[in-house]
């Protein structure tokens, strides 16, 4: 894949960058520029001696903390697009010192894999260094430390912090009491929104979002996934898009989610594999049930097997969040719907992105 930019030249200017892929060819429309401001960007980038493709991407984000699916505009959204798929390209150069002599602080205080080592990785492909807590129990929350007064500290360590809490909301509390940018990796069953525009990275690749019609079903745990919760809130952006919410009425999606053009499905149909277009499946999270037996009554309530996944079109694409429990049958694994594993590595070049920006690199 490659990227163009072309610069109009009327006084209100537009910069256009268009992602060919194959066939298909998608255009990211950036932030309305006057001429004088272009013109200064040019300057600068001059001075600065780097390319327009960088210095326009720079100079259109100027972002701190990311705590909610909220906080993003259209624009907002096109523009990291754009950054992410430069630190893609970066990314299979091996990297690049744009963040050397800065540090990231990794506080996760629920278990995880994919975001906390993507987070490691995205800055130490961007030259940085990484300071991490990874287990509450040899913390000094263990002791009854407050997350105010941590964060205030390791705000002092580090140029910024990802962070991943067990309570929602907490992420806000942080970014409040932080020194630095603060970068919401997942608070409790609240939101997750470094995962939801990795989701959105990996659908602008295969589908031409906002463009074409989409179909989005989510399927599984909707209640206590934060992820669906912010990649819902993200979609709304995009015209064209359709959500559907398929899960048992005990874990559908909460109602600050949905809106009246959403549709709601307790049962994963023929219908409902056969016409999405993207199909985001969650697992159920044993770990926020408050009953047990609730759990046992749901948690075998969709299981994807090759058959069922053979019902969805050729281009359709299945994304999950991973971990992944027994909600996807392994075979399914090799099926070319399958785009998960796919989804997981553009954690990096997405939060490579949001950390640059988030420094002003």
């Amino acid at each position: 894949m490659h990227f163009r930019m072309n610069l109009c030249k009327e006084d209100q200017t537009r910069s256009l960058v268009h992602y060919e892929r194959g066939s298909k060819q998608l255009s990211f429309v950036f932030q309305t520029m006057t001429s004088a401001r272009l013109a200064h960007a040019k300057v600068s980038c001059k001075r600065e001696k780097t390319s327009h493709t960088s210095l326009l991407a720079s100079y259109f984000l100027r972002m701190h903390h990311v705590l909610t699916a909220d906080q993003f505009s259209r624009a907002d959204l096109d523009r990291i697009m754009q950054r992410s798929a430069e630190m893609e390209a970066i990314l299979k150069q091996g990297g690049t010192k744009m963040c050397d002599g800065k540090i990231l602080g990794a506080l996760f205080y629920e278990p995880s894999t994919r975001t906390r080592l993507s987070f490691e990785t995205a800055m130490l492909r961007l030259g940085g260094s990484v300071i991490s807590e990874s287990d509450v129990t040899f913390s000094s929350q263990s002791k009854g430390e407050v997350i105010e007064d941590t964060i205030r500290i390791v705000g002092g360590y580090s140029d910024v912090i990802a962070i991943r809490t067990k309570v929602k909301g907490e992420a806000k509390v942080a970014a409040h009491y932080s020194p630095v940018p603060v970068l919401n990796g997942g608070d409790g069953s609240g939101e997750h929104p470094t995962q939801s525009l990795l989701d959105l990275y990996t659908i602008v690749k295969h589908h031409n979002i906002g463009n074409e019609p989409l179909n989005i079903a989510f399927v599984g745990d909707l209640k206590y996934g934060r992820t669906v919760h912010s990649l819902a809130k993200i979609l709304r952006n995009y015209e064209g898009v359709s959500l559907q919410f398929v899960a048992p009425e005990a874990i559908q999606m909460p109602s600050e989610y949905v809106n009246s053009r959403d549709s709601i499905h307790t049962t994963l149909t023929d219908e409902i594999l056969q016409t999405a277009d993207v199909i985001y499946d969650t697992r159920m999270q044993k770990e926020r049930f408050e009953d047990i037996e609730q759990f046992n009554q749901v948690k075998n309530a969709f299981i994807f097997t090759p058959e069922m996944v053979h019902k969805m079109k050729p281009d359709a694409t299945l994304m999950h969040p991973l971990p992944r429990v027994n909600e996807i049958m392994q075979a399914v694994d090799s099926l070319p719907q399958a785009r998960y594993f796919e989804q997981a590595l553009n954690g990096v070049p997405i939060r490579m992105a949001l950390i640059a920006e988030a420094l002003e690199v």
